[in-house]
């Protein structure tokens, strides 16, 4: 993946007794860690499986400024100044909302695969003790410096929009913050004013515990099932190169047991788990490659869940009154 910078700006939004300032100056894209930076916390909000995907609701002040902004009837400048000027007010309005410097920059994006595209990446940057300020003027024009952490920062709120399409997607990074006693998603809600989808991750937790909670119900949580179901996850990940169908993995756990197959799904679709879903193999992996047994006296086993599938590796027993043995067979140590 390859990522070209175009434009990028600072600007320094307070709520804790100085003004803000806003730069009339853009940033040096040449600079090495003013590129490194911005790259780094890109990459991120496209690669990272904890980042959730939104869409401005259609009333949305941004998602009109961004429209012209693509449309190429407004500038990147007076775009960014916008921008920075909705998140000022929503501080000075919500004073639990910690000062920041707010980085904006318009990303050019292309790989090998064909995808890419315009992005405008929208990062808070919270104070900490290596940030660093100066500003000077270049051409009569305040430009705000900053010593940008970029080995060692780390970006808890930001969105990257999809300068393509009428319907400007976006990725984002947030954390809820307390305000007036409320735990408020002030980044997407009041900011950015666009409604969110599940992580990666928090798609596949969400799955985890369904069928975790499923087995317990319908199969007294033997562990052969919880392992069979996660066993199929991982192949379904693998030859579908990520997208996994539950459907699938339903018929891949249970076979020929129709009933059990369609309880799962319904007990899924119950949940809110939808029956396609673009997670990824690493984050398959991450969630399931591993099964745990943990008894009532404390001990646990772990082990990978495709061994589940294998007797002549492991050998899981379950008795009538509950309890279970494992037989661990053929070990090599290492």
């Amino acid at each position: 993946m390859a990522l070209q910078i175009r434009n990028a700006i600072l600007h320094i939004l307070r709520n804790d007794g100085p003004a803000s300032v806003f730069s009339e100056a853009e940033l040096d894209i040449d600079s090495e860690i003013c590129e490194a930076f911005i790259q780094k916390h890109v990459k991120k909000l496209i690669n990272n499986p904890a980042v959730r995907t939104a869409n401005f609701k259609s009333e949305a002040e941004l998602y009109e400024l961004l429209g012209a902004y693509q449309n190429g009837a407004k500038h990147f400048k007076e775009t960014a100044l916008t921008i920075a000027e909705k998140m000022d007010a929503i501080m000075k309005k919500y004073t639990a909302i910690p000062p920041c410097d707010m980085l904006i920059a318009r990303v050019g994006v292309s790989s090998t695969r064909g995808s890419g595209g315009e992005y405008l990446a929208i990062l808070l940057l919270n104070y900490q003790e290596v940030y660093a300020h100066n500003s000077k003027d270049s051409d009569n024009q305040l430009q705000i410096c900053n010593a940008l952490p970029f080995s060692s920062g780390k970006v808890e709120f930001a969105a990257l929009v999809t300068l393509e399409g009428s319907a400007m997607p976006i990725n984002l990074i947030e954390k809820p913050v307390s305000i007036d006693g409320n735990s408020v998603l002030y980044f997407s809600e009041l900011f950015l004013d666009c409604e969110t989808s599940p992580s990666k991750k928090e798609q596949a937790k969400l799955i985890d515990e369904i069928t975790t909670e499923f087995v317990d119900e319908f199969f007294k949580s033997d562990p052969n099932v919880s392992a069979k179901i996660k066993t199929a996850l991982l192949v379904e990940a693998e030859e579908e190169e990520g997208f996994v169908s539950m459907d699938n993995v339903a018929s891949k756990a249970f076979e020929d047991n129709d009933e059990v197959r369609a309880q799962y799904i319904s007990t899924l679709r119950e949940a809110g788990v939808r029956e396609d879903l673009p997670l990824g193999e690493r984050v398959v992996k991450q969630t399931f490659a591993t099964h745990k047994i943990k008894a009532e006296n404390g001990v646990e086993i772990r082990f990978p869940a495709e061994l589940a599938a294998i007797e002549e590796d492991l050998e899981i027993t379950t008795y009538p009154d509950g309890t279970i043995s494992v037989l661990c067979k053929n070990l090599r140590l290492v």
